[in-house]
């Protein structure tokens, strides 16, 4: 499933960017990767949140699925 993710103050790391549930892996991992620090993620400790929605196509898929 493909979502857009967006971390504490994404715009400052190119982000939001869409994330696809099957083939990225660990979040935590592919945010690093993307460009976003990881000390922003250590900083924010249990308070760490993503804010994340559905891809249009994925939101189209679903409503698809409920109309079958």
């Amino acid at each position: 499933m493909k979502k857009w993710i967006d971390p504490p103050s994404g715009w400052k790391y190119g982000f939001p960017k869409t994330f696809d549930t099957e083939k990225d892996g660990n979040m935590h991992e592919w945010l690093v990767a993307n460009g976003y620090p990881q000390e922003e993620i250590e900083d924010l400790g249990d308070q760490f949140y993503i804010r994340q929605w559905l891809t249009d196509e994925e939101e189209l898929n679903v409503k698809r699925n409920q109309d079958e």
